[in-house]
């Protein structure tokens, strides 16, 4: 027999966009940020679920690009990836292996988005978005949201080889010949997030200061399913209280606070997140086979079917074939550096994992630095590094997601033995080395494997490994999966940024010594490490580069000289010299001059080799650099705030920050120059996050650049952007009394539930 019952959600809207959620339950939770959710990124949300599910070629081809994060392939390698990787039955899996209040959670928000979708009309629908099918969305989609943080660098590996490993075992099925899906996946923008904690022995006033400077997408476009951010609040009397930002899809702050607590999220940039196990295939036609402990074993042969939307404008199935072994799906790739060519299977302990949605709530709940920790530890789900803070002056930094549990040693043993190859390339003919449990699931790790780092001082971080991230203090060394710190281990590296240095690390080092003379620290000094835009790679190498120069250089070289000789070496919005350094830095990158020591030790600082013939390519740089500046017709010492902006309501608002090859910790990756200026922000500061503790109650600034609503029109973005560009936060409401006194707007929404 079915009663129903009748539930009720409190919205309230407070400036900037931002909603404050308050419900009797979880279901009714979840309704309601559901329902603000679609009223604020719609578009946004149904585009990631079409992703998700593998499905853009259904609807936009198969051999269109799109970006799904911050990685550009097609939609073909889009599809086959999310549905070999992530497949439903494992999203059902997972959604039914949540605790009962996360999956509660989950469904009301859930019905919450259908709610507001349903309360369209398709006219509505396309005022908001032109590019995008309105779709219902499904419990799984949330889970899938939380399924991708474990497998999404798999796609850099994979990506470009998943068409040609279907069928490449037959030669009436193999494809040798290049397509557009053999393409490179594109790291679009590189890894910026910052997060900087100080502890109650180093700050001035009662508790802790964290800031937290995730970074995301500033800008949507048709077929960027870039990251993006929203903001919130979520109130449970008696039992929960948290608010901050997310990226979309994931319905949970990952950058957020409640009344004792507050942290920032991370990307694992140096981590690494699998193993590749190099199979011994015997590629016959009928029955291929595998070579494991001396034994030959039948290889399964697992069909794919996606449906593409094909240029006569039908939609007909493409059917592809992959082998399948114990250590899961192989895939056939060529030779690469550090990967020799053959057939790999991938064991990955972050796969089928939604459990960062029970990580979060959990970690939502908690009243110190240690619990917090201790909920990161109890659920790892989301492949990322945390910073957190408590008011009590404790702050700390944890790996969140999983991670192969394989020593060094272990490692080395398992090494395919080819000394060009990358420390985590293994034997796949050996069961000893496919690091699985005996129902062929990838082992995870205990906590004593991870290097948490506790501390009172200083903790920051710029997507960097464990190794360096207490200021002052060199951590001892966990294993190389959490960062490629040994010189034998150096083969193939991830560096964050994607760069072969790494200046945003050093940048904050030099920047926590100057803070450490000050004799406290204080949430006005602790921001201006972000924004007073101070460029390491200028700062560090700019006077050499200088002196060096040839006195019969050209005219240009001498004027570009001139320009970058009086330029402050900051990146503010009246900063001249800024543009000119910026399009010569990028090209002096490329030209591999620079070395970082192996160790990631930011004291010891970078070198740029400046013998005669590097010197040579640096004035060869700058010369090239001077003549695109005068194709666009810009001055050489035009400021950057007047090629960094952003037109809104009509209005030029003029930005600052920039690029993470240059070291500025306030990044800011802008699309490639154009005549106009900087067409927009690929990634770079949308979110920042300054608490502190004053009387015991939390207080928190803050900001998002980017804004809260997609496709509408806001007067809460053009603030917030107002703001950035005079480097002002405004004061968040959370606290009861301050909800109360800020409310513009608010809304009551019943949900009529079905329960048995």
């Amino acid at each position: 027999m079915l009663k129903k019952n009748l539930d009720t959600v409190k919205i309230s809207w407070t400036e900037n966009d931002i909603p404050h959620i308050e419900a009797g339950n979880y279901q009714s939770l979840g309704f309601g940020y559901g329902y603000v959710h679609a009223r604020d990124r719609l578009a946004e949300i149904s585009a990631q679920a079409i992703v998700l599910r593998g499905e853009r070629s259904k609807y936009y081809g198969a051999e269109q690009f799109s970006t799904i994060g911050f990685l550009k392939t097609t939609n073909l390698n889009s599809d086959l990836m999310f549905r070999l990787r992530m497949p439903v039955e494992w999203a059902k899996e997972e959604l039914a292996n949540l605790s009962d209040d996360a999956r509660a959670y989950v469904v009301g928000y859930v019905n919450g988005l259908n709610h507001f979708v349903q309360s369209l009309t398709e006219e509505e629908w396309h005022e908001r978005n032109s590019a995008e099918p309105l779709i219902t969305f499904e419990a799984e989609d949330v889970i899938r949201s939380a399924m991708r943080f474990g497998i999404m660098k798999e796609l850099i590996e994979i990506g470009p080889y998943l068409v040609a490993s279907s069928g490449a075992w037959r030669a009436d099925l193999a494809s040798n010949h290049h397509t557009c899906h053999s393409e490179e996946v594109i790291v679009e923008g590189g890894f910026g997030s910052n997060a900087w904690a100080f502890g109650g022995d180093v700050i001035e006033g009662e508790g802790a200061i964290l800031l937290g400077n995730p970074h995301s997408a500033w800008q949507r476009t048709p077929h960027q399913q870039r990251i993006y951010m929203h903001q919130y609040h979520l109130t449970i009397p008696g039992e929960l209280d948290v608010a901050g930002t997310s990226f979309l899809g994931f319905p949970l702050p990952l950058t957020g606070y409640n009344a004792d607590v507050s942290w920032s999220i991370l990307d694992a940039a140096t981590v690494t997140s699998f193993v590749l196990q190099l199979m011994d295939i015997q590629e016959t036609e009928l029955n291929p086979t595998y070579l494991m402990d001396g034994k030959l074993k039948p290889l399964e042969i697992k069909e794919i079917n996606i449906d593409v939307l094909e240029d006569n404008g039908e939609i007909e199935t493409r059917r592809y074939h992959f082998l399948h072994s114990e250590l899961g799906f192989l895939f056939k790739l060529p030779q690469r550096q550090g990967k020799p060519e053959g057939w790999y299977a991938i064991t990955n302990p972050g796969e089928r994992n939604a459990r960062g949605i029970d990580q979060f709530l959990a970690a939502a709940k908690t009243h110190t630095t240690s619990e917090f920790v201790q909920s990161i530890e109890s659920n790892r789900g989301i492949l990322c590094q945390l910073i957190v803070a408590d008011r009590h002056g404790d702050i700390a930094y944890v790996m969140a997601g999983n991670v192969p549990p394989i020593t060094d040693e272990q490692m080395a043993a398992c090494h395919i033995g080819d000394h060009a190859a990358a420390f985590n390339v293994l034997d796949g003919t050996r069961s000893v080395c496919s690091f699985r449990d005996e129902n062929r699931r990838p082992l995870t790790a205990p906590t004593s494997f991870y290097p948490n780092v506790f501390s009172r001082g200083i903790i920051h971080n710029a997507n960097n490994s464990y190794k360096y991230t207490e200021y002052g203090v060199c951590q001892p060394d966990f294993p190389s999966v959490f960062g490629q710190h040994k010189p034998e281990h150096q083969i193939a590296k991830s560096i964050a940024a994607r760069l072969s240095y790494d200046p945003r690390l050093a940048m904050s080092a030099i920047r926590m010594k100057e803070l450490s003379q000050a004799p406290f620290i204080t949430p006005s000094n602790a921001l201006e490490v972000l924004f007073d835009n101070r460029n390491y790679a200028a700062e560090t190498f700019l006077q050499d580069i200088l002196s060096h120069l040839q006195p019969s250089s050209s005219l240009s070289i001498q004027a570009a000289s001139k320009v970058l000789a009086k330029w402050d070496r900051k990146n503010n919005s009246d900063s001249r010299g800024a543009l000119l350094f910026h399009l010569f830095w990028n090209k002096v990158v490329q030209l591999n001059l620079l070395s970082v020591p192996s160790s990631g030790d930011p004291e010891l600082g970078t070198q740029l080799n400046l013998t005669v013939d590097c010197v040579e390519q640096i004035q060869q740089a700058l010369e090239e650099t001077v003549a695109e500046l005068q194709q666009f017709e810009f001055e050489l010492d035009k400021a950057w705030g007047d090629v960094l902006c952003k037109t809104e309501n009509g209005e030029t608002i003029q930005l600052h920050g920039g690029s993470y090859l240059e070291g500025i910790l306030n990044g800011e990756m802008p699309a490639p120059l154009e005549k106009s200026g900087f067409p927009y922000i690929l990634f770079g500061t949308a979110y920042i996050q300054l608490s502190r503790w004053e009387n015991s109650e939390i207080v928190v600034e803050g900001l998002l650049s980017h804004g809260q609503r997609d496709a509408v029109a806001s007067e809460g973005r053009t603030r917030q952007l107002k703001m950035f560009s005079n480097k002002t936060l405004g004061v968040i409401p959370f606290l009861p009394q301050q909800l109360k006194l800020s409310e513009l707007d608010s809304l009551t929404l019943s949900r009529q539930v079905l329960e048995s």
